[in-house]
């Protein structure tokens, strides 16, 4: 069987279940927190933690590491991820605006 198939066998099997822990991290970190978020907002906040953490058990899932471990770190993913993503994105745009300055290498 051919690995691309077995990974999405095994997220059907039960994997599906990690983007709800990431969704769940950031739901728990938008209710401790005052924020003056629209809803619009804090539904986009949750799908990004959501989407994070579904890439994060495509990474982890064939690592050995406790099942604890991996249900703390998807959390945590889901909790952090847009500001994760924003530093990101940010320095993709920094990076399109002046792609030499980032492969030259500083001399001292």
């Amino acid at each position: 069987m051919e690995p691309e198939k077995s990974i999405i066998k095994e997220f059907l099997g039960g994997g599906w279940l990690v983007p709800l822990i990431g969704a769940a991290g950031m739901f728990a970190r938008l209710l401790t927190g005052t924020n003056h978020l629209t809803v619009k907002e804090q539904f986009k906040k949750i799908a990004i933690a959501a989407i994070a953490a579904g890439i994060a058990w495509f990474i982890l899932e064939q690592t050995e590491v406790s099942s604890l471990m991996k249900a703390v770190t998807y959390g945590i993913i889901g909790a952090v991820s847009p500001e994760v993503i924003g530093g990101i994105v940010c320095l993709a745009k920094k990076f399109e605006k002046h792609p030499l300055k980032f492969l030259k290498k500083k001399s001292k």
